[in-house]
């Protein structure tokens, strides 16, 4: 109303977080609805063998969570074929086994392709390193115990290592995650700023301009 006794328009920034506050209040409850279905479809989705594999390969390539799901992944393989290994399993079926406890679809199809490729007569090492999947650390590991015949012992050194180095980057998260809230936070201050003070700002200015009228 006072921009409007001035014959002035609000600035374009002001406009957008008025219309933003409105549209929620007018529309939450239709927002909250579409979240719960949204929620509800993804965990169906999720719940299907195609959505599995899609979603636990997604989570391999977020930023900064997705090398701590990785590093946990491989150390739960490492650790699981070690010690079916060690236990005198075959190495076909101890993949096998492998394949439905490292708990990540994308990954397990992974280890069946290595599985596959042992059965043909190929090396672990060789099958490995078509999946793509396994670290340059994991692929000289295998590699090493293959030459030594002491597989089940360099994966559980494999296995404690990536341990190590998840529990280290789960402490370290929140300092890594921090300067991506600073720079979110600062946006978010920056629009509000603007949207309060340039209104302001554009007051005066048409005040002004109609007392010197």
């Amino acid at each position: 109303r006072i921009f409007a006794s001035f014959k002035a328009e609000l600035p374009l920034m002001t406009r957008v977080l008025l219309g933003f506050s409105d549209f929620m209040v007018e529309y939450w409850p239709a927002l909250l609805g579409i979240a719960a279905g949204a929620y509800v479809a993804f965990r169906v989705w999720v719940g299907t063998p195609a959505g599995r594999y899609s979603w636990d390969r997604m989570k391999l390539r977020i930023p900064i969570a997705g090398k701590i799901v990785l590093k946990a992944t491989l150390a739960r393989f490492a650790r699981s074929l070690s010690i079916a290994l060690k236990s005198g399993v075959p190495i076909v079926q101890a993949l096998s086994v492998v394949e439905q406890v490292v708990d990540n679809a994308y990954v397990g199809q992974r280890i069946e392709q290595i599985r596959d490729g042992v059965e043909r007569g190929e090396s672990l090492l060789r099958t490995a390193v078509t999946t793509g999947v396994f670290t340059p650390v994991v692929l000289q590991m295998i590699s090493v115990g293959e030459e030594a015949g002491e597989l089940d012992e360099l994966l559980r050194e494999v296995a404690e290592m990536y341990q190590r180095e998840v529990e280290y980057e789960l402490k370290t998260l929140s300092s890594q995650i921090e300067p991506i809230l600073i720079v979110l936070l600062g946006v978010l201050v920056l629009i509000l700023a603007l949207g309060v003070f340039l209104p302001m700002w554009d007051l005066g200015r048409a005040a002004l301009s109609g007392g010197n009228r």
